[in-house]
């Protein structure tokens, strides 16, 4: 053991001996070749630029670029191009013009396009309402529900003069009704005598033409109705409609409008059934 270790020490103090005895021979080379290396001087440019011109230090002087060298186009060729259809816009003004309105034409498309599609984008998002709108916005639908409108309001207006016999343009109210017979007087306090005669004379058509006419008179003495020439049988019907003996006037306005105006013939039992219901209705009022 002690030989071996003996031998590890030898070879570890011989290694260090010969690298110590080395290193200043790679440190002179190191320094040699560091010597050889020269520096150039710098060199002074006689020639510095100026924008497009080139200034000259030594003699003072500024050289100008070289001009350019142009291609020379035979007058042919120009001519030639010329003719040709591809170049004619060049010197046209007309062609200019309608190029500017070509442009003009294609802006206003664009335009149009871009409305049209925000109209479409629009339309997608509307509601009921907004669709009712821009049904009646048209000045065409404006005119017609206006005078639907004004044909409606006069109706009111009529039916109103009608019920409440508001007639501003006749001087008498206590008018005399014909039917189609002799006039016979609304106020008439004959009308029982000429009931008795008709039905005697068996003329129960007549008979029952002047019973209706008492009921009226009856009626508009009590305010129930108000009578008017003008005035449909229909319309005292409306005036009654809310009375308690509405339908019973009703009935006997049937009745009246069968034997009266449709020429109805009442048998002597007939008639006395119709007497009897114009009776009692007398004597209800």
């Amino acid at each position: 053991m002690n030989v071996v270790a003996s031998y590890r020490l030898l070879r570890l103090i011989a290694c260090l001996v010969t690298w110590l005895a080395c290193a200043p021979l790679v440190q002179a080379q190191t320094d040699t070749d560091s010597a050889e290396e020269v520096i150039a001087p710098p060199v002074a440019d006689s020639a510095i630029e100026i924008g497009t011109n080139t200034y000259d230090t030594k003699t003072g002087t500024t050289r100008l670029p070289e001009p350019p060298t142009y291609r020379i186009v035979p007058d042919s060729t120009v001519r030639r191009y010329k003719n040709q259809k591809d170049f004619e816009y060049a010197n046209d003004p007309e062609y200019w013009d309608l190029e500017r309105e070509r442009e003009l034409k294609r802006k206003r498309e664009k335009e149009e396009r871009e409305w049209e599609q925000r109209q479409k984008e629009q339309e997608g998002k509307r509601g009921f309402w907004d669709n009712v709108y821009s049904i009646f916005s048209g000045d065409a639908i404006r005119i017609v529900t206006y005078i639907v409108l004004g044909l409606f309001f006069l109706f009111i207006i009529y039916r109103i003069m009608v019920v409440n016999k508001l007639f501003l343009f006749y001087s008498s109210p206590k008018s005399k009704v014909s039917d189609g017979g002799e006039e016979v007087d609304i106020e008439d306090d004959n009308l029982d005598e000429k009931i008795r005669r008709a039905a005697e004379a068996g003329d129960h058509r007549q008979a029952v033409r002047y019973m209706y006419l008492k009921t009226l008179q009856l009626l508009n003495e009590r305010q129930w109705i108000k009578y008017h020439v003008d005035a449909t049988n229909y319309e005292y019907v409306l005036q009654m409609s809310k009375h308690k003996l509405g339908n019973d006037f009703s009935f006997l306005t049937r009745i009246y409008d069968y034997v009266w105006y449709g020429e109805f013939t009442l048998s002597r039992e007939q008639f006395d059934t119709v007497y009897n219901n114009f009776s009692h209705f007398y004597n209800a009022v």
